[in-house]
């Protein structure tokens, strides 16, 4: 498996803000399938995603933008 960085197109990223506010999370792991002619489909989101598997480079990005994000809590 080979993963790379894409861009989220911007109804997609209101939708996962909207879900997030909407369900007073912090953070998600968003699952989505994207079909070759760029429909986005959402499958799941897990308040506790799995990332670790990702190069450490990455992991420790992740890590590092969580703890922010849950330092910094919500705005409402």
């Amino acid at each position: 498996m080979t993963c790379t960085r894409i861009g989220v197109p911007e109804p997609v990223t209101r939708s996962i803000l909207a879900f997030l506010h909407q369900l007073r999370l912090v953070y998600g792991a968003f699952d989505f399938a994207v079909t070759p002619s760029g429909d986005w489909y959402f499958l799941e989101c897990n308040s506790n995603g799995q990332w670790a598997w990702q190069p450490d480079e990455t992991t420790r990005a992740i890590a590092r933008a969580i703890a922010d994000q849950l330092a910094k809590g919500t705005a409402s």
